[in-house]
């Protein structure tokens, strides 16, 4: 059916395979690895790097017009939210809402995509894996393509790729949970699957290649990520570990350690390839990305990110072009037999005022739903206007907090206190990069008159971005007093 050439872009190059995808299935014909001279790259100029990469192409002999493109982990971002229950034409709307309160980039340098994962019983939202990559990155790479004068179908992420190749060459692990532990060159990707969904996924890279040391990160981090990700397991243990290119006596630890099944699987034995796999290729993972968004043109087993195609509300039909036609064949049919369309326009008039007052009563009940939001905009308005002490508290909060890039707030209290002694009091319930950003949040509020009570954290919230929670209790002291001058004695004649 068609050629494609599909690709793990990195930032020093890019590696791939190319594929057939056929009526009886997907056919691999080869790999192939090129990196970026120096002086030459897309992130400067990308027409002239689709030139020389069209060359590389030319000399390679690839000769698919159809790119895929798996991003790695570590180039996008992903996380994890709720929402209420919902329609899911309203699904999207929530989602770009939610990810601006969360993201410190603003959501037109970003593209977005999303799965939204299955209800959990008990519960009154529902759970959305977002995932997002800078738009002038993907932006670069397809403009190296363009001119090139190749056509981009797809573009997603590695890890969840990956995912998808997995489930094609072992089916079992679709039900039962799986995780996926793959080594991309210096970064270690980790998937949960279960119930025929991904759960989560995450990247971290490894500070050394030494075979001893990445065995050692392999099981500290598959440790802290399932740490991480027992909520969404809900008690249930993991089935079976698959470990892409990793090493027997690596799984032969983790299925002492983790009581499972542990299985290596390396994609250039797995796969069937027409030509010889390249023997500079160092870490086979890498292919599994591109394999995975290959094999999802063929059969989609798993919901994916698409970042081309992402996940939209369906569109309501527009019926104003349809109601313009009934209107003129109704005028024809008047001119032909008037009694007979004075009868129909009766008809078609009671129709048109129904759908009238329907629409006025949609209308109607749009703004009694509204009126809540504007009742609550007006007292923040009145609330701004009172220039109350506990606004200028916030007022002066915001510029003693640093930006999102180091903390957040989860929650942040602001009263009148108690106390004759100070002014508001302030009480706040966040997430921090680690722990000297919550320590020098507490030495800003110190040096800004506020009296600082220590305080152990008791917030459960975990964010593996921001891992370190923290509360604050403080309060707001009123204006220091300038300190008295001493008085100067004042000399008596003859003394």
């Amino acid at each position: 059916m068609a050629d494609y050439l599909a690709i793990n872009w990195e930032k020093t190059g890019l590696t791939g395979v190319e594929g057939h995808l056929g009526v009886s299935g997907v056919s691999v014909k080869r790999t192939f690895q090129i990196n970026w001279p120096e002086q030459l790259h897309p992130e400067k100029d990308p027409v002239s790097a689709g030139s020389w990469l069209k060359n590389e192409f030319n000399r390679l002999k690839l000769t698919a017009k159809q790119i895929l493109i798996s991003f790695p982990r570590h180039d996008t971002t992903i996380r994890l939210l709720e929402i209420p229950e919902v329609p899911l034409e309203e699904v999207p709307e929530i989602v770009q809402l939610q990810t601006a309160t969360r993201s410190s980039v603003p959501l037109n340098q970003l593209l977005l995509d999303y799965l939204l994962l299955p209800p959990r019983e008990g519960k009154a939202t529902r759970e959305v894996l977002v995932a997002s990559i800078a738009k002038q990155t993907h932006d670069q790479v397809l403009k190296t393509f363009q001119s090139m004068g190749l056509e981009t179908a797809a573009t997603g992420i590695s890890s969840i790729n990956t995912a998808v190749w997995i489930t094609h060459i072992r089916p079992a692990v679709i039900e039962a949970p799986t995780l996926i532990v793959n080594q991309v060159d210096t970064n270690l990707e980790i998937t949960l699957i279960h119930q025929r969904q991904i759960l989560f996924t995450s990247s971290t890279a490894m500070g050394s290649s030494d075979p001893a040391v990445v065995d050692q990160t392999i099981q500290t981090e598959i440790n802290r990520f399932l740490l991480s990700r027992s909520s969404q397991l809900g008690g249930e243990k993991i089935s079976q570990i698959l470990l892409i290119g990793g090493r027997p006596q690596c799984a032969a630890v983790l299925q002492e350690r983790q009581q499972c099944d542990v299985e290596i699987i390396d994609p250039l034995q797995q796969e069937q390839f027409s030509h010889e796999p390249s023997e500079e290729l160092t870490s086979p993972g890498v292919l599994a990305g591109p394999l995975g968004i290959l094999y999802s043109l063929q059969q989609k087993r798993l919901e994916t990110v698409d970042f081309l195609h992402p996940h939209k509300a369906d569109q309501k039909p527009d019926r104003r072009k349809l109601q313009i036609g009934l209107g003129v064949a109704g005028a024809v049919l008047i001119l032909l037999t008037a009694l007979y369309m004075t009868h129909q326009s009766v008809s078609d008039l009671d129709e048109q005022i129904a759908e009238r007052q329907k629409i006025q009563r949609d209308l109607d009940e749009l703004l009694k739903r509204g009126q809540p939001t504007l009742e609550s905009v007006a007292l923040i308005q009145k609330w701004e206007n009172s220039n109350s002490k506990s606004l200028k508290v916030l007022q002066e909060l915001e510029t003693i907090l640093p930006g999102t890039d180091r903390i957040y707030l989860n929650e942040l209290d602001v009263n009148r206190s108690a106390s004759q002694t100070s002014i508001s009091r302030l009480r706040a319930i966040g997430n921090a990069k680690d722990d000297l950003d919550a320590r020098d949040l507490n030495q800003q509020l110190s040096k800004n008159n506020f009296r600082v009570q220590p305080k152990r954290s008791t917030n459960k919230t975990y964010d593996s971005e921001y891992p370190v929670p923290f509360e604050i209790d403080a309060e707001k002291l009123p204006p220091r007093a300038e300190a008295a001058q001493p008085a100067v004695p004042v000399k008596q004649n003859g003394n």
